[in-house]
């Protein structure tokens, strides 16, 4: 006895123990939080990207796609919901249960009868088993309406990986959208910044030659202050390149998933040419937007979703019928029979719970036709991002052709005036055409901005349509997809038209 209580006081300090171990206080969350951000940090430092390397469009994409750890998180949540999916079909098994019982004994069972007329005498004792006994039985039970539920989970289970999938697209979509803008205002800086420093590099003695011609009066002291102010200008610009250049390399190197840095180089060879992009009309772009918009496709799912709970609903409002299959062996040899099968019908109705699920019924009944209103909603909605995203890409092209304009006559002029050696032959010509090239830097690095807004305004476009297209021969093969998109909407219109 004193054996036993030791052993339960023993079991019931580690059990305590245990509990105690499993309770944290704010230190100890403090020091969990430190020991983290430590090997987060390390890990992350882990990940080097030589800054000798060029990166494309494309490779920072597949780089992002493949590094990102909300992509990855995403992945990992397809990954729960197909479990969770397998898991919900398996349930659609109905239970089976093998049983194995085996027992001995010392003495066997007898028993002895009395007569009720005679000599009164009893008669020999019977005997009705074995000494060891063995009772195997297989027991199959399917209930209907558990049958019925895990068919309409896995259904649901189902949508949800869809759902999930839906997620992980989007969210691909706009990583893209996000790379891109990055990408494009790393390069436009990086080109701002060689401009820059290319012609502070070609009039760094602009000071001394403006400082000469002052003294000498071939200037007014108004005009060489204003041609100071203008040369200082310039250098407050390039600071601000730079500035604008390293804020773009560390987040383009954090959607990467790289240590945020201003370590990374780009191939800015895509702004030499404007880029010539054919787009279908607005209309057409509007029917692929809500064909391809994963919002709409998450919207239905969830639609059907509730109308399987509304289903579901019904299906309990049914008598709950259970079927019940046995399977019995015994080895007792007194037996007549030694196996023998049993069948049987269990079936039960909850009438004061039927109310309940009517009104669960409805419930998701209106919760379905708000989800259809929620996808009409966000149709218009999408309709109006393509519009925007198109009025975007109407106002960049402009904006970039009336900066390419400003440029070249710029150019022309500079080229011109270069040529005339009788015009820069002094000081003061010398000064004037230093002018010249400052403005025409100016347009130049005008331009080269507006264009790298133009492929943003491009890509946004496409992001409003559900595309990330950004292969090396993304502009080619983009015409033949919205043209696969619209005849893809154009049977669809047409189905919708002939079903009315």
């Amino acid at each position: 006895m004193l054996k036993s209580c030791f052993m339960f006081l023993g079991i019931t300090g580690a059990l305590g123990i245990l509990l105690l171990s499993g309770c944290k206080t704010e230190e100890d969350y403090r020091r969990e939080r430190a020991e983290k951000a430590v090997r987060y940090f390390e890990v992350s430092k882990f990940q080097v990207l030589d800054s000798d390397v060029r990166l494309t469009l494309p490779e920072c994409v597949s780089i992002a796609l493949k590094n990102n750890l909300d992509i990855k998180v995403f992945n990992l949540e397809e990954d729960i919901a197909y479990e969770m999916r397998t898991a919900e079909v398996l349930g659609m098994l109905p239970e089976l249960n093998i049983n194995n019982n085996f027992s001995g004994r010392s003495n066997v069972p007898a028993s002895s009868s009395e007569a009720y007329a005679g000599d009164g005498a009893t008669y020999g004792a019977s005997q009705n088993q074995d000494k060891n006994i063995n009772f195997f039985n297989i027991d199959l039970a399917l209930s209907v309406m558990d049958f019925g539920l895990a068919f309409f989970n896995s259904q649901q289970a189902q949508d949800r990986l869809l759902l999930r999938k839906q997620h992980t697209e989007r969210m691909a979509q706009n990583l893209t959208l996000d790379v891109v803008r990055a990408y494009c205002r790393v390069a436009a800086a990086q080109r701002a910044i060689d401009i820059t420093r290319g012609l502070l590099e070609t009039c760094r003695d602009r000071y001394t030659l403006i400082s000469n011609l002052a003294k000498a009066k071939q200037i007014t002291p108004f005009r060489a202050f204003d041609e100071t102010r203008k040369f200082i200008e310039m250098e407050r610009r390039l600071t601000a390149y730079i500035l604008d250049y390293q804020n773009s390399c560390v987040e383009l190197r954090s959607l990467l998933g790289y240590y945020p840095s201003a370590n990374i180089t780009v191939d800015d060879s895509f702004l030499d040419a404007t880029p010539a992009f054919h787009l279908p009309d607005l209309e057409v772009m509007e029917q692929i937007a809500l064909i391809k918009r994963p919002e709409l496709r998450k919207t239905d799912i969830q639609r059907h979703i509730n109308v399987i709970e509304c289903r579901k609903a019904i299906l309990t409002m049914f008598p709950t019928a259970r079927v019940f299959l046995d399977y019995d062996h015994s080895n007792n040899s007194f037996l007549y029979k030694q196996n023998w099968m049993e069948f049987g019908i269990q079936a039960t109705f909850n009438l004061l719970k039927l109310p309940q699920k009517v009104s669960q019924a409805m419930a998701y009944s209106r919760q379905a036709d708000a989800e259809l209103i929620r996808s009409f909603g966000e149709s218009i909605t999408i309709i109006a991002e393509v519009r925007i995203a198109h009025s975007d890409i109407m106002a960049n092209k402009d904006l970039l052709e009336q900066c390419k304009k400003s440029y070249e006559n710029f150019k022309n002029t500079l080229v011109a005036a270069q040529k005339n050696r009788n015009i820069s032959a002094g000081d003061l010509s010398r000064l004037e055409i230093d002018h010249m090239r400052l403005t025409t830097a100016e347009a130049n690095i005008e331009q080269t901005l507006a264009l790298g807004n133009y492929y943003i305004s491009f890509y946004r476009l496409l992001n409003s349509l559900g595309m990330r297209d950004v292969t090396p021969k993304s502009f080619d093969k983009l015409s033949e997809e919205l043209k696969s998109a619209q005849k893809e909407a154009g049977v669809i219109l047409a189905n919708a038209a002939a079903a009315k």
